[in-house]
């Protein structure tokens, strides 16, 4: 909780003071959170955590809608077309509004026009693992392998256009190797077939992969964070590997419908922010990601900020936007 920004506190404090104040007209209930991936993954765990949070602030019951499919794009249009009254939200990872733009020609919805900014609520950074059969033993390795068996090297991500499929692209250009995308539709199930070794490897955040790796199904070879991860400080960064442009974190964003009024969207920043200190946040944050949130305003310019910075990092890799 170091790391909060000032004018983040600040400015989340006055509207704590009257978190439970919702006007009549904005507590219709229940509250519904929108996630565009199946059960168990980042966003899903962040969601119910907030649901938990959002039934202490706002004495209503909050569920948790899990709408997986179109690499998030379902649960996006559902929140987008959901009624402006504080009970719609959308919990979606960075890539659904920064990276989704390049990727594909319609999404069904403008992130930067049809969404309401509430919060970020945490960043996480990824890794790449690979089946521990493989003979690699690190990234050097892997790559030599890659180039003998061009036909096995493939990697999994949970979607195309996913912040994972980009940064398996770019690694692969970083290492002068190709890779073959193999997308999912959620992370469970590419890791599923990581370890039966059907997919040579696979990027995704740090945490997902612990209990693999812990089995000894999963190597992980390196990660992306700024520094090394906590949970596996024996891995070496890329930028460490002397691959500074494969540095990456994500945050984790709650979005509400585009008309959703200030004063609504500003007082379930502030129970979304107090959700960072509850006992369901602090569990599941701890080792796993970092804290990181940020208010409407700044929300705003951080979403700004990486839809122009990701489009130009994934113009340069090539990538042909589809469908």
């Amino acid at each position: 909780m170091k790391n909060w920004h000032r004018r983040t506190v600040l400015g989340l404090g006055a509207a704590a003071a009257g978190i439970a104040a919702l006007p009549a007209w904005a507590q219709r209930g229940p509250i519904r959170i929108f996630v565009g991936f199946p059960p168990g993954g980042l966003p899903d765990l962040v969601a119910r955590a907030l649901a938990e949070q959002f039934k202490r602030s706002f004495d209503l019951p909050a569920v948790v809608e899990n709408r997986p499919g179109a690499n998030g794009r379902i649960a996006g249009q559902a929140v987008k077309n959901g009624a402006s009254d504080g009970t719609i939200f959308l919990v979606a990872p960075a890539s659904g509004m920064v990276h989704l733009p390049h990727v594909y020609n319609d999404l069904g919805f403008d992130p930067l026009t049809d969404f309401a900014p509430v919060a970020q609520l945490c960043e996480n950074d990824f890794a790449l693992a690979i089946n521990a059969k493989l003979p690699a033993q690190n990234i050097k390795e892997f790559a030599q392998w890659a180039q003998a068996q061009p036909a096995q090297a493939s990697f999994a991500s949970p979607g195309t256009g996913s912040s994972p499929h980009m940064m398996g692209l770019q690694m692969a250009r970083a290492l002068g190797i190709k890779l073959t995308h193999v997308p999912y539709r959620g992370s469970n199930l590419g890791l599923a077939d990581v370890v039966g070794g059907h997919v040579a490897g696979m990027v995704a955040s740090t945490s997902f992969f612990m209990q693999p790796v812990k089995a000894g199904s999963l190597r992980v070879l390196a990660t992306t964070g700024r520094a090394r991860s906590s949970l596996l400080p024996q891995v070496p960064t890329f930028q460490e590997l002397g691959m500074p442009q494969l540095t990456m974190v994500e945050g984790t964003w709650l979005l509400a419908p585009a008309k959703t009024p200030a004063a609504v969207v500003d007082k379930y920043a502030a129970a979304a922010i107090e959700a960072l200190k509850s006992r369901e946040m602090q569990g599941f944050l701890d080792g796993q990601t970092l804290p990181a949130p940020l208010g409407p305003k700044d929300l705003a310019k951080l979403m700004r900020e990486e839809f122009d910075r990701r489009g130009a990092s994934i113009k340069a890799i090539g990538f042909t936007a589809a469908e």
